[in-house]
């Protein structure tokens, strides 16, 4: 019998997802794989699931929750052999688009069984791990605001009621970003290590969670409706933003974000608001592998 460990958010996404994770661990029983039921308790908590269980023999983890939560158990995953397989179960879902995976839950499962790993560059921001992208600005404030209730009830509904509220409160703070060396000037940045963003939106067409380089929005205006149509163009998802001259992308390995205001800037991490400015944001050692279908491999 293969041995593996089911971590989840009871409260990722908009259902109660208990009922679900007893479903998959008796069908992965019935197929030889044991799984350990291991639900979250509180930030930070899958990484330390994961440091305990490792150490006594896994064949595969697998994570059921929002983008915050697989990133925390692909932390704890950092330079192992173990793979992560990844169950659709946030608001967004992010990761699972970039991937290709299914956002079918069952689906989704198969992976467990008949999953590809592909090996993602885990990277830093000051010495916190991230897989998507750190922001600085706006996002982060949203995140750091956003009612968990809201969220929780309302899905991505929640989410707008702090978006509009915060979009009308920035005031597009002065950044210094230095990437590689070469200083630039910002009010809004977000470090990405994907192509989508905030669920199926684009924001780096080109980006590669495999690379050790990143691409850096950088957003220089201090108007209100050019604001707007930045995140309208990535949400519509043809690189709009930056054949219009909204925003553009640097790409580099070392991104170190400063305010120049006399205030620290609010810095999120893969959607979860943890830091605040400066970060300094790099390639970390270490891989993650994730399963995917073969033909995303």
């Amino acid at each position: 019998m293969r041995r593996g460990l089911l971590i989840y958010n009871p409260t990722a996404g908009q259902r109660n997802r208990r009922a679900a994770m007893s479903a998959l661990i008796d069908d992965m029983r019935s197929q030889g794989l044991e799984l350990v039921n291991a639900p979250t308790e509180g930030p930070k908590h899958a990484t330390e699931i994961v440091r305990t269980f490792l150490p006594r023999g896994l064949d595969v983890v697998a994570v059921a929750g929002g983008d915050g939560t697989i990133s925390e158990v692909a932390c704890g995953l950092a330079g192992s052999s173990v793979p992560l397989a990844i169950l659709p179960a946030g608001t967004s879902n992010v990761l699972v688009r970039e991937l290709g995976i299914s956002l079918d839950f069952r689906e989704a499962g198969r992976l467990l069984l008949d999953g590809v790993p592909r090996r993602l560059r885990l990277l830093l921001a000051n010495d916190r791990p991230f897989l998507l992208w750190t922001g600085v600005g706006l996002d982060a404030r949203i995140m750091g605001n956003t009612n968990a209730t809201l969220k929780r009830w309302l899905g991505r509904t929640g989410i707008f009621l702090t978006v509009a509220h915060e979009f009308f409160r920035y005031e597009f703070p002065r950044l210094s970003v230095t990437i590689d060396g070469a200083q630039h000037e910002a009010t809004f940045a977000v470090v990405s290590h994907v192509r989508h963003y905030a669920g199926d939106w684009i924001i780096a067409p080109q980006a590669n969670p495999e690379s050790d380089e990143v691409d850096v929005l950088l957003f220089t205006d201090r108007r209100r409706f050019p604001f707007f149509r930045l995140f309208r163009q990535m949400q519509i998802g043809r690189s709009g933003h930056l054949e219009r001259g909204l925003a553009r992308l640097v790409r580099g390995r070392v991104v170190v974000a400063r305010s120049l205001e006399s205030y620290p800037v609010d810095v999120h991490v893969d959607g979860d608001c943890v830091m605040k400015t400066p970060v300094t944001c790099r390639a970390a050692d270490q891989t993650v592998a994730i399963l995917v279908p073969r033909e995303k491999a």
